[in-house]
């Protein structure tokens, strides 16, 4: 079945920028954005889409016909694969924030449609942390939010908004202003969210982003991400194809905590 996403600007453009939301939430985290992104570029058509099992197309796999979710029906591959259709005769720009980041880079890698610039914010294309890769999270982290899922997803979500927010000078009213958007287009199926975790707690993408080489990649960090770790993407800016822009202060969720500042960032980089 199709993918619900939300359109602004020129519907017959043939450019557009896509955004891809993270764990959790849903096509309206963007709408701040996706208005500003309309106004600058009026020429463009903006669309930001629900992934998968998120907001309107959270009736994915819930219907008479259900497949259970697993590993194999759904990863950053699969879900790539769900977004490709969108992408199909249109010059791409992705925006990809958190968990999206995976799936952008899975697109990209996959490289069936044209894509111009990728842009990931507060994400990076390994979460938790190996010998080689000691700037990201412990994977207990993730472990422990699979297993208080499965007793209250209600009560994971919101303390997953909870950590998204920290470190930002701003944390209530960020969490509260992501509280909203996820509610604003219903809650998650809660195997999607199982599922997102194991994304989060197993993939690896970093060589499939190293053989990105061809376009650029723009990467845009809060200093005080705890799920995407600065000193981590410090280490991704090395790649000649990647650039680093930073928000001094900044969570997880720039673009809800530094919306100015996140702004100006996008119109440098697009």
């Amino acid at each position: 079945m199709g993918i619900s996403y939300q359109e602004w600007g020129n519907a017959d453009s043939r450019q557009q920028i896509l955004l891809i939301h993270g764990w959790g939430m849903n096509s309206g985290v963007w709408s701040d954005i996706a208005e500003y992104l309309e106004k600058m570029y009026p020429q463009q058509l903006i669309r930001s889409v629900d992934l998968p099992g998120y907001g309107y197309s959270s009736s994915y796999g819930t219907d008479e016909s259900r497949a259970d979710f697993t590993s194999e029906t759904y990863n950053s591959v699969t879900l790539a694969q769900s977004i490709e259709p969108l992408l199909e005769d249109k010059q791409t720009t992705i925006i990809a924030w958190s968990m999206g980041g995976l799936v952008a880079i899975d697109v990209l890698a996959r490289r069936k449609s044209n894509i111009s610039k990728l842009v990931l914010v507060s994400s990076t294309p390994m979460f938790v942390q190996s010998e080689d890769w000691p700037d990201a999270v412990e994977a207990r982290i993730f472990e422990e939010f699979s297993e208080s899922l499965m007793k209250d997803h209600q009560a994971t979500l919101r303390r997953f908004l909870a950590i998204q927010a920290m470190g930002s000078r701003t944390a209530r009213n960020d969490i509260k202003t992501l509280q909203s958007q996820l509610l604003a287009r219903g809650e998650p199926d809660v195997q999607a969210l199982e599922m997102g975790l194991k994304i989060l707690l197993n993939e690896d993408k970093r060589q499939q982003l190293k053989q990105i080489t061809d376009i650029p990649i723009c990467l845009i960090a809060g200093t005080q991400d705890t799920l995407a770790k600065y000193a981590g993407q410090k280490a991704l800016s090395l790649q000649a194809n990647i650039s680093l822009h930073v928000l001094p202060s900044a969570g997880h969720a720039p673009f809800i905590s530094h919306p100015d500042e996140f702004k100006k960032i996008l119109y440098k980089v697009l």
